[in-house]
């Protein structure tokens, strides 16, 4: 099990958000026994107080209850007891590796760096009074996590018109040697023994009436025969 603390400033907002909707999607791909997911903040001005209100009513419009929930100033066993301490924004992140006399296992991590966003920050919306947008953000931070963590990988096929296009970007995410082909045989022979990067696949097919469409559905059922596609 991979345990993961988030971290904000207050955690009445941000990480604790992102500590339930992290939760709601191990839940959602049956990854739950896999994951554990809490938060704290660096601060102790909001110790004992409730998820904030407005973050939590736009928790409650997509089904996730965070009743019970109250915050927490981060604590010395935090280090050893998480394998990752994941924070929202540069300000959290040096406050955390000040606290714990730094980082030397380099387990406090960025959220929005496993989007593809580096060093880019999530808005504190208590102060922005934006909750949407923390929440959007907050929710594609913790759904690419997600993927890094569990080894998935989302290979998207929408935009491809041929085969050439189909198999460019499964040498592209999945890192296939130069040699391997670019058939079928070639798929399900990476799948079943040769390397490549990641575990399981979502697939991100073409429109049902692209020419390319029929093809992409032997793809897919390529991943789904190997045992290796993310349904």
């Amino acid at each position: 099990m991979i345990n993961v603390l988030f971290i904000c400033w207050g955690n009445i907002c941000r990480s604790p958000a992102a500590e339930f909707v992290f939760s709601d999607l191990a839940r959602q791909r049956g990854e739950e026994a896999n994951f554990f997911a809490a938060s704290a903040g660096v601060s102790d001005e909001e110790e004992g107080n409730g998820v904030y209100p407005p973050m939590r009513r736009l928790l409650a419009a997509r089904g996730i209850d965070c009743a019970g929930k109250t915050a927490r100033r981060i604590r010395p066993d935090d280090y050893e007891a998480f394998d990752l301490l994941v924070c929202m924004d540069e300000a959290t992140i040096g406050r955390t590796r000040r606290f714990f006399g730094g980082d030397p296992e380099g387990k406090v991590k960025n959220l929005l760096d496993y989007a593809g966003r580096t060093g880019e920050e999530i808005d504190d919306p208590w102060y922005t009074r934006d909750f949407e947008t923390a929440l959007r953000e907050i929710t594609a931070g913790c759904e690419a996590m997600l993927q890094a963590l569990s080894g998935e990988l989302t290979l998207d096929l929408s935009a491809c018109r041929d085969r050439a296009g189909i198999y460019a970007v499964l040498r592209r995410e999945m890192e296939w040697q130069d040699w391997y082909g670019s058939n079928l045989d070639a798929l399900w022979d990476v799948l079943t023994g040769l390397e490549h990067r990641g575990s399981r696949f979502r697939l991100v097919m073409p429109p049902p009436d692209a020419e390319i469409a029929p093809y992409a559905n032997l793809v897919r059922e390529t991943f789904r025969e190997a045992g290796k596609l993310s349904e």
